[in-house]
């Protein structure tokens, strides 16, 4: 299993908007990617324009097949302006059962 952390800031002023297109991003992976276990939004509550995933995928193959999902690329075109700059991603295996 695959564990992923991604943090991603809304340019000022845009954390309203943008959180409204990260819930329908939520939702559309939720139903088409069944090998996603976990595909968890969070909100900072210090700072209403951060955001971070927490997802869990059954294998290196299924979060790669995420990241090319054609549903995710409209997702990008969307949510792309809103962004402060990159994702900080980390990627995490289990240490323990």
């Amino acid at each position: 299993m695959l564990t992923v952390v991604a943090k991603l800031s809304a340019k000022p002023g845009k954390g309203d908007e943008l959180a409204t297109i990260l819930r329908e991003q939520v939702a559309a992976v939720v139903k088409a990617e069944p090998d996603c276990l976990v595909y968890r939004l969070h909100r900072s509550k210090k700072n209403p324009d951060l955001f971070l995933f927490y997802e869990q995928y059954r294998s290196d193959a299924a979060f790669d097949a995420h990241r090319k999902a054609p549903h995710l690329a409209a997702f990008r075109e969307r949510r792309d302006p809103l962004v402060a700059g990159p994702a900080a991603v980390e990627f995490y295996l289990a240490a323990t059962d």
